[in-house]
């Protein structure tokens, strides 16, 4: 009976040790991910106490929300020559079976492991974009042909690697943190525009009060030995009008940067907001051999084509799968 108290003693101690080294690694994880974004967005911001601490939620919620992004991205799927013809969605996103090897061997993404002369597989997400164009050529609608038929021609091109690694799970966790980035990276764009736009009133401010300042003393000169000019008067009394809007627009920017905990809030509300910067839903499309989109004539023969497509709205569209290839296959030739 003691020995069963003490094993069953150990066994809850041990539970217990491994559910607090798995929160230890996730604190870690965390931890690691808010320095990364505070430096992209704003290092300043390490000057508010405590930071870490109200950035902990947004990051956590925005690293759940990156997580979940990846259930919509298919793959991984294998790229070689030998599969370009055996997978449709190879053969829909390459040219050519030539065009995909000479992309591996000199995708600047895959530098780095280029070097080590890797010779398992990779794994990576190939991201894409994606232009369609009509063109005009034979098309069959029933048992009639017609000639000069306008299509819809797709083509992929500007492809890129993110986060390549020998397993997916280490691939998923670099996709998770490059969307992190491009969030930090978008609150960046604001604290940089708010504090362009302050240099630029107090650039406007000092150019104005020196313009016065001549024009006040020419006006005084003009006033002793002659008549004054009403046109220099007028002149002065609108760079007065224009000096005052602008301290008043400055006054107002001042309200929304130039402090720490001002950055602290705008990386803080991206990261609370993460749909307003990083959507990825799914583009399906039913093409042929000529990737000509074939949707809309059902006798036609093709091939479906699911793919993610990463948004950043009003920015940039990239179409994405998950991807995995030889490492022999990116090795220079020669």
């Amino acid at each position: 009976m003691i020995q069963q108290d003490a094993e069953q003693s150990q066994g809850w101690l041990k539970k217990y040790w491994g559910r607090y080294q798995q929160r230890k690694i996730e604190e870690m994880a965390i931890r690691k991910a808010t320095e990364n974004v505070v430096e992209i967005a704003d290092p300043h911001i390490r000057g508010v106490r405590r930071y870490w601490k109200a950035l902990r939620a947004p990051v956590s919620g925005a690293t759940e929300y990156c997580a979940s992004l990846l259930e919509a991205i298919p793959g991984p799927v294998h790229l070689s020559r030998d599969n370009y013809h055996d997978d449709p969605r190879v053969k829909a996103v390459f040219a050519s079976s030539d065009a995909l090897e000479d992309f591996l061997r000199i995708s600047p993404e895959l530098m780095e492991l280029r070097k080590q002369g890797v010779a398992g597989t990779v794994m990576a997400l190939m991201t894409m974009s994606l232009e369609e164009k009509t063109i005009y050529g034979y098309q069959k609608d029933g048992d009639v042909v017609m000639r000069d038929a306008a299509q819809r021609a797709v083509n992929f091109y500007d492809h890129r690697l993110v986060a390549p690694s020998f397993d997916i799970d280490s691939t998923r966790q670099g996709v998770i943190r490059r969307g992190l980035e491009v969030m930090a990276t978008m609150a960046m764009e604001k604290i940089e525009t708010l504090q362009g736009k302050k240099a630029e009133l107090q650039q406007k401010r000092e150019y104005l009060r020196a313009t016065l300042k001549i024009l006040g003393g020419k006006t005084h000169m003009m006033e002793v030995f002659a008549a004054p000019e009403p046109g220099k008067w007028e002149e002065y009394r609108k760079a007065e009008k224009i000096l005052a809007e602008v301290d008043a627009e400055l006054g107002k920017i001042r309200d929304t940067i130039g402090q720490p905990e001002q950055s602290l809030a705008y990386l803080d509300g991206v990261l609370k907001n993460p749909k307003d910067v990083l959507v990825v839903g799914q583009q399906t499309m039913r093409l042929n051999w000529m990737n000509v989109r074939v949707e809309k004539t059902p006798d036609a023969e093709g091939n479906d084509i699911t793919l993610a497509e990463f948004a950043v709205p009003e920015v940039i569209q990239r179409s994405a799968l998950f991807v995995s290839f030889s490492g022999s296959a990116i090795q220079p030739a020669g």
